[in-house]
């Protein structure tokens, strides 16, 4: 019997979900030092890097989305000793990453001269086309990682990410910059290939990990096989969120050229508060893997009523981070600030300014943190259910009803100043946390199994989870 998640404690819902918050805080910072490396190279480089960045992980974190629903189907196996079947999802997610060359690379051909023509943003073009073409490594990356995160065992995933982001701030400087004499400099360019290596390291390292002897023995990782059923299972289950995850990066998208549009000042500190959140999200988005972990096996177990333990042990964790959040946001603005301000970045009479206005607008970003986190808690634990299409049209009808459209109106037309593009996105993120609550309360997700209707879900393996340690 599988004795790792007995309760959803606090204990629990920690051990699963601080090695994802470690390899998001890895990859988090793998951006976030992007960004200040670029902010250091120039800032055309760094808000140049906010735009086309912005778009082209809109498509990546579409088929990334898609690739990590292996996680889902895994953890349900799991949950119901349906051990021999853990590798199948993965290597349906592996095909998907492969067949997804044939999405990157015509977006990038056709929507690289269509919004970012080189002759006007060349920096965005050749940022976004990089990214375009190498955008299945990344997925490939978040494929292999269901495996791991759906038995409750992450450890791997967390130290590669950690070993990939040294990697990335080695590469960094040497590609942004150069070497004079030796090595030449790639600037804006340079942070991508740093990225993509780091990255492609690890997904190397961790599929050869995949289909060691030991797994392959216990768990079948080796069944390469195209299953056309279980393909379409994760597809449904995945599309919403893909869907979703796209057309939210697409919006922010907008508005980030919203914002360029308005001054440079709005872009330069719409680009640091980005900067910042997507270094800050870590907690969030590892939360919500172990919630979809956790919550998973419970399903395949049938013991649907530990769910709620889940989900009090997610408001605990994120009650002393959010104490940790709101001191470090005071005691350390400044420096934080400071980091994103070379010499000549910023006019020196409209330094101050600027500096204060990034200073009042973390104060926005703290709610924004709190509220978001709590509603990934959430979502992990509708997407283990399967209740991806809810996550779908709840969350796109809240993002554009409540933060785009009211931007748009409020912000851009009168160019208003930026701090109030902030406290509309604190108001979206109460709104859309409200909407999402609500769905969980309801309990409709508890109806919904993933496993049953499988081909092969007869097959039961009584094999220790333990065991395999």
């Amino acid at each position: 019997m599988n004795t790792l998640f007995k309760n959803g404690s606090l204990g629990e819902l920690w051990k699963i979900s601080y090695p994802m918050m470690i390899n998001f805080l890895s990859f988090c910072a793998m951006l976030f030092v992007d960004r200040l490396f670029l902010s250091l190279h120039s800032k055309e480089s760094l808000t140049a890097s906010v735009t086309a960045g912005t778009l082209s992980w809109a498509c990546i974190t579409a088929i990334l989305t898609l690739a990590a629903m292996s996680e889902v189907f895994v953890s349900q196996f799991n949950g119901a000793q349906k051990t021999k079947e853990l590798g199948r999802p993965v290597w349906q997610m592996l095909w998907l990453c492969l067949f997804s060359f044939a999405f990157f690379i015509p977006v990038g051909l056709t929507v690289a001269p269509l919004i970012f023509p080189y002759t006007l943003f060349p920096l965005e073009n050749s940022y976004f086309l990089f990214f375009m073409f190498t955008g299945p490594f990344f997925c490939f990356n978040s494929a292999l990682a269901g495996f791991f995160i759906g038995r409750g065992y992450p450890k791997i995933i967390q130290w590669m990410a950690i070993i990939s982001n040294l990697i990335n701030v080695i590469l960094d400087p040497i590609f942004i910059f150069g070497i004079e004499g030796f090595f030449p400099s790639f600037g804006m360019i340079g942070a991508a290939y740093a990225t993509f290596i780091s990255a492609l390291v690890q997904g190397i390292v961790v599929f050869l990990y995949f289909i060691n002897s030991r797994h392959s023995t216990l768990f079948d990782t080796r069944n390469y096989q195209f299953d056309k059923k279980l393909f379409i299972s994760c597809l449904k289950i995945g599309i919403p969120p893909a869907v979703f995850v796209s057309l939210e990066l697409v919006g922010w998208t907008t508005f980030y050229m919203m914002m360029r549009n308005i001054s440079q000042t709005h872009i330069f500190i719409a680009s640091i508060l980005q900067s910042i959140l997507i270094l800050l999200f870590f907690v969030g988005w590892g939360l919500e893997k172990g919630c979809v972990a956790i919550a998973g096996n419970f399903i395949g177990q049938k013991k649907t009523y530990l769910v709620k333990n889940v989900f009090i042990s997610s408001l605990k964790l994120l009650s002393i981070f959010s104490v940790l959040l709101a001191l470090c946001l005071t005691l350390f603005n400044e420096p934080i600030i400071n980091w994103f301000f070379n010499d000549g970045s910023v006019p020196i009479e409209s330094l101050q300014e600027t500096k204060s206005i990034a200073r009042t607008s973390l104060f926005y970003l703290f709610f924004i943190i709190l509220f978001e986190n709590i509603r990934y808690a959430l979502n992990g634990i509708l997407t283990a259910a399967g209740d991806t299409l809810f996550l779908l049209f709840a969350g796109t009808a809240s993002l554009w009803l409540f933060c785009f459209i009211p931007t748009y109106f409020l912000i851009y037309l009168p160019k208003a100043p930026i701090i109030y593009a902030y406290a509309i996105q604190v108001f979206y993120s109460c709104a859309a946390l409200i909407i999402v609550y609500i769905r969980y309360a309801q309990g409709k997700w508890k109806t919904l199994s993933l496993t049953q209707d499988q081909d092969r879900a007869p097959i039961q393996n009584t094999l220790d989870i333990e065991t395999i340690k």
